[in-house]
């Protein structure tokens, strides 16, 4: 079966060839004829075995409707899906006929159904032809290379893949001198590396991806927790900030207070020292103090002084204080001679 085909090679897979099965060859198969084409009846049994397959068709009108011949024709006018119908209703009467598998499977192949063409073909290996067995295993090969060709999971076509190179490797022994199995094989082989290469590349990309979100990820975490630690360093500054203020205030209002009571004790100070300078600048200053007889025997020139202002006592005690400091003019004692001696008597 010449399907795959290889860029870099002209050569494919040619499809399965059909076996070309009539009733005759269908009826030579349950007396144990090995290979239909060599199938040599006398005239007699020819006749027997024709009105056999009539009154076989007769008793079985459902298998009239689906014959080897018809599917033959399906086949060949290129209308696969209608001789893959054909071939299961037959196999549905002969299911161990391998030969029906290997047909049915060439018409699913040609109708790219290749699930069930290998399906078909693996059924064929019951068959004690080696050769029948030789071309399954190729088809079976061929097949499960394009259903895995076709599946977009990269697991499930590796699975395939591995398959179709078992089937070829089988191919090859049965008939080592096939070189197309061996070219098939070493086709499928080079795709499934190619393949495995591509699922480990996208596997580093993947993990690659993953790496790079989780560095994204840790140094997106480290921003959040430097710019929280940030936050909580501005809010502890605040704090501090407004800790200092009210600080400084209080210290502020203590420093104006002592301000306050420093300027009322000045004051103080100053009006109790105006009042002791206004009492020592009173005419009782330097004078002894009278005694209360004395003062009942005031002349009236004192009790005049008691009504006075102050300002005018003070000028009256100046004018007093610069009579005492005036000298007399002419002493009124006589001269006493110093130089006598004094008598003692």
């Amino acid at each position: 079966m010449r399907t795959i085909n290889n860029a870099n090679h002209s050569k494919q897979i040619q499809a399965p060839s059909i076996a070309e099965l009539q009733v005759c060859r269908i009826a030579c198969s349950d007396f144990g004829c090995r290979y239909p084409r060599t199938c040599t009846l006398g005239m007699s049994q020819r006749l027997i075995l024709s009105l056999f397959c009539i009154s076989w068709l007769l008793l079985c009108p459902g298998l009239g409707l689906a014959s080897p011949s018809s599917a033959l024709r399906e086949y060949k006018a290129g209308n696969y899906d209608q001789a893959l119908k054909e071939y299961e209703r037959l196999l549905q009467k002969k299911t161990d006929d391998p030969r029906l598998h290997f047909n049915a499977g060439t018409a699913a192949y040609r109708n790219r159904q290749f699930e069930e063409a290998a399906k078909q073909f693996n059924a064929t290996l019951a068959s004690p032809d080696l050769k029948l067995q030789g071309l399954a295993y190729y088809n079976e090969g061929n097949a499960l290379y394009h259903f895995g060709e076709q599946d977009s999971d990269p697991k499930k076509r590796t699975e395939a893949w591995e398959k179709a190179l078992q089937n070829y490797q089988s191919t090859m022994k049965l008939t080592p001198q096939d070189a197309d199995a061996k070219f098939n094989y070493e086709f499928v082989k080079k795709k499934l590396e190619e393949l495995k290469q591509q699922q480990q590349q996208s596997q580093q990309n993947k993990q690659d991806q993953q790496q790079n979100q989780d560095q994204q990820q840790d140094q997106n975490q480290q921003k959040q927790d430097q710019q929280k630690q940030q936050d909580q360093r501005q809010q502890q500054q605040q704090q501090q900030a407004e800790e200092d203020k009210k600080q400084d205030s209080s210290q502020q209002a203590e420093s104006d207070q002592q301000k306050k009571d420093q300027q009322q004790q000045q004051a103080a100070q100053q009006s109790d020292q105006k009042k002791e300078e206004q009492q020592s600048a009173q005419p009782s200053s330097g004078e002894p103090k009278e005694k209360p007889e004395e003062k009942e025997q005031e002349s009236p020139t004192a009790q005049a002084l008691a009504q006075m202002t102050q300002e005018q006592a003070q000028q009256l005690l100046d004018a007093q204080k610069g009579e005492e400091q005036m000298l007399p003019i002419k002493p009124t004692a006589k001269p006493v001679d110093r130089t006598r001696p004094i008598r003692d008597w």
